[in-house]
């Protein structure tokens, strides 16, 4: 009689063992596919930095936002001007190329 009890007790705690293994392969499983579209969608979406060649110029600042020198006109228009993209027309040109000196100040 006691060999039944402790047999149907092992029975029950194997079959308990085996559906928590199966339940965590399950959330394995989701949590790899989850990552899997997670990631494919991220890199579809991925952001490319793009050059447009029309920027608004206001005090001293090119905002270059615009692929259409109207579009640019339009939001230029009591602001500012409009101005082509030195980025596109000197390409090899570097940025901000002003050298800086440090000023000296006179000790009393």
């Amino acid at each position: 009689m006691r060999q039944n009890h402790i047999q149907s007790k092992n029975a029950k705690l194997f079959r308990k063992l085996l559906t928590e293994i199966q339940m965590a392969r399950r959330s394995l499983l989701a949590a790899v596919a989850l990552g899997m579209a997670a990631s494919a969608s991220l890199s579809a979406g991925i952001a490319h930095a793009q050059e447009y060649p029309w920027c608004v110029s206001r005090e001293s600042y090119l905002y270059c936002f615009y692929k259409t020198q109207q579009q640019c006109q339009w939001t230029a228009s009591g602001i500012g001007g409009c101005a082509l993209n030195p980025r596109l027309l000197f390409p090899n040109k570097p940025r901000d190329s002003r050298s800086r000196t440090i000023s000296q100040s006179k000790t009393y």
